[in-house]
This record gives structure tokens, sequence and C-alpha cells, in this order.
């Protein structure tokens, strides 16, 4: 038995956080001029918005309407000054910090999911903001030589950058909206999916588990993944509860949700689950680390059994160390009683990690990155 492994396990326990996203959470997608400003934003955590014609002192009361589409058909030339005008309203007074954001790069090839921060502004008046935008929609500017002149910004905390093909066929279809700032409410849950390995929302947990595998999957690999998912979730809660999506391209991603039954999981089957994301890997709130898929087989099979032979182990380990790892086995074991069938979960867990040197699990933020080198070596 790896003890330093179970010991791991354990204090991976009282680190692991599971994020819970507010119901009032909203989602967008900001475009950045083409992309032109896209490494700007990405590099100086900050997105801005044209138009600096208005700013957060201007009036959207009825009375003062007019007056605003008067003046964004002088300066820019729109002959539908409404749109500019609600665009501004919902950048300036809508937004609020905590939302999400997504950001396409030049041609959408990669999207950077953020965070809204704090709005602010800067001196940029219309006239210098005119003169930067002709610049680029002249083409007298190359990629990178002219920064963002948008007065009105919000600052943004970057998650992850993600290329376009990982993304999920909603998604895909979502960014090709040529919209500057677009409500993505109805891709929520696509665009947590991609941010987190696991987490709750609109009192439902959701975990992903991420299959880099480039060459077809297998029947029977894909029946054993499906059966250890199955196994492991119906032992803590009912099985109606229970919806699994798989987009399986190879690489892809399988998502299990736990629908409407956050408030039905009891103490018990919460160990249970963040031993599934400590084996698997997660992202949580800016924390990511590596699961242990693949070594944790062993482990599983000790906290089962608890096969341990101390006077052996004696020999190997101080008797501190050996103390924390019964200690840790023990932990772990206890979890169970009415709310969990904790042989039945161990045993899929085992199921599951059994099938990692096949399919090759990885980490949301392990996934984006193995994705983007497959991508450059093609």
């Amino acid at each position: 038995m790896n003890c330093d492994s179970v010991i791991e396990l354990e204090k991976r326990f009282g680190v692991i956080e599971i994020p819970q996203i507010p119901d009032t959470t909203n989602f967008w997608m900001l475009r950045s001029k083409g992309g032109f400003f896209y490494e700007e934003f990405i590099r100086e955590r900050f997105v801005g918005l044209a138009w600096n014609y208005i700013e957060k002192n201007t009036s959207f009361e009825k009375n003062n309407i007019e007056q605003l589409k008067e003046g964004i058909k002088y300066w820019y030339s729109d002959k539908v000054p409404m749109t500019a005008i609600n665009k501004c309203n919902r950048f300036i007074n809508e937004i609020k910090e905590g939302d999400y954001v997504a950001i396409p790069s030049k041609g959408s090839a990669e999207i950077a999911l953020c965070r809204f921060g704090e709005y602010f502004e800067t001196d940029y008046d219309v006239s210098k903001e005119i003169l930067e935008i002709k610049k680029i929609e002249n083409k007298d500017a190359e990629l990178g030589t002219v920064k963002c002149p948008y007065k009105k910004r919000r600052k943004i905390e970057v998650l992850i950058r993600i290329k376009t093909v990982r993304l999920g066929p909603h998604l895909i279809r979502a960014i090709s909206s040529y919209h500057g700032l677009s409500d993505m409410n109805s891709y929520a849950i696509d665009i947590l999916n991609c941010i987190y390995d696991c987490y709750i929302y609109q009192n439902s947990v959701m975990f992903s588990i991420n299959i880099s595998k480039k060459t077809p999957i297998k029947a029977r690999e894909m029946s054993k993944l499906m059966y250890g998912i199955t196994e492991m979730f119906c032992s803590i809660i009912d099985e109606e509860c229970i919806n699994i999506t798989a987009n399986i391209n190879s690489p892809g991603k399988v998502v299990t949700f736990l629908k409407n039954c956050y408030d039905k999981l009891g103490k018990n089957a919460w160990k249970i689950l963040l031993l599934y994301v400590a084996i698997f890997g997660g992202s949580a709130f800016g924390f990511e680390f590596n699961g242990i898929a693949g070594s944790a087989t062993e482990i599983i099979k000790e906290i089962r059994t608890m096969d341990i032979d101390v006077a052996l182990r004696k020999e190997e380990l101080n008797e501190k160390r050996l103390d924390n790892c019964l200690k840790t086995v023990e932990l772990i074991k206890a979890v169970g009683g009415d709310d969990v069938d904790i042989q039945n979960a161990l045993l899929a867990l085992e199921t599951m990690d059994s099938l990692n040197e096949s399919l090759q699990f990885k980490s949301n933020e392990e996934f984006a990155k193995q994705q983007e080198e497959s991508i450059k070596n093609k």
C-alpha cells in the first residue's frame, strides 16, 4: 500500500472546496474588436466597451434617449443607435461583479472564460476612440500596435483559456454571434462545465470527467466508464436524480448532473464526492490540482478491505507516519451510513480509476493545455 498517497488523499479533503455559483449570476459574451484587443484584455485583466460618447454619468431616462440616439448617429454613423445604447446600459448598470464573460480571440480560435470585477473608466474621449478604431478598420495597424481606446471598462479575473475545438457544440454555435455584448445565460451550464470539474448551480451538482485519449474509445471502455459513474452516484442518491451527458469525440467530456438534489445530499455523500474530486482532479476558485487517477486503485482496495499489515509497515515507516496512515484509512472507511453505500461507491471508483491508463483522465486545466498542444502538433 502507498501510505503517503493515502495521507495525501485525506489532506485534500481539507482543501477541496466545491464552487457554489449563485442563482443570480449572469453570463455574457464580449468581443474584442475582432480579437484585436484580446491579448491586451487578458494581459491587463480588463475588458472595454465602445461608444465613449456614453459614460457612467450618462442618463438612460426616457427623456434623454432621443439625445443619446442623435449623439450615437453623429459620432459613429450608427443606423441603429438603440443597440449601442442598450449595450452601454448593460455594461455599466446590469453586469455585476461575479458575473461570467466569454471573450473570443481573433477568428474565435480561442475563448477566455473570465469573471467580471468592478467597473471603472479611463480618460479616453470620443475623438481618441474614433481615431484609433479607424486605424484598425482601415487596416493601418498591425495586431497589438493599437491599445484599447475604450473609456468604459471592467476588471476581469481570467479563469481559463480554451481552444474553440475544445468547446461543446452548443458553445461553438453561441460564439458565432457578432454582437459586441451578448447575453449568454442560456449557455450557463456549458460555460461552467468548461471552467469547473465540479460545482453547484441551481440546486444541482455537476461533475465532469475529461477524456484526453486521441484514438477512438472502445465499446468496453465506454461501457465500463458508464457503469462506474452510474454505480458511484447511485450509491449516494436516487437514480432518478442522475443525468449523464457525453460529448465523446476522443478527446471529449462526460458530465454527470445530480439534478435538483443539492439539498438532498447527506454529510457522508459529500465525503464520497470529495473523494471523487480528489481522484480525478479539479479546479475551484483558482485552485487547481492534478488528480491521482491511475494510482488510486490500490488505495481504494486498502480502504475497502482494511488489509494493512501493521507489523510489516513498522519496518518501513516511523510510528507517527504509520499512525497517520491508519487514521486516514479509518476516516475514509468510516464514511457510510443510511445515505451512502460505501462499499459500492468505492468499488465503482476503483472501476473508473482502472480506466485512466487507456482513457487518460485530465482536469479541465490540464485538458485545455493538452488540447492546445495537440492542435499545435497537427
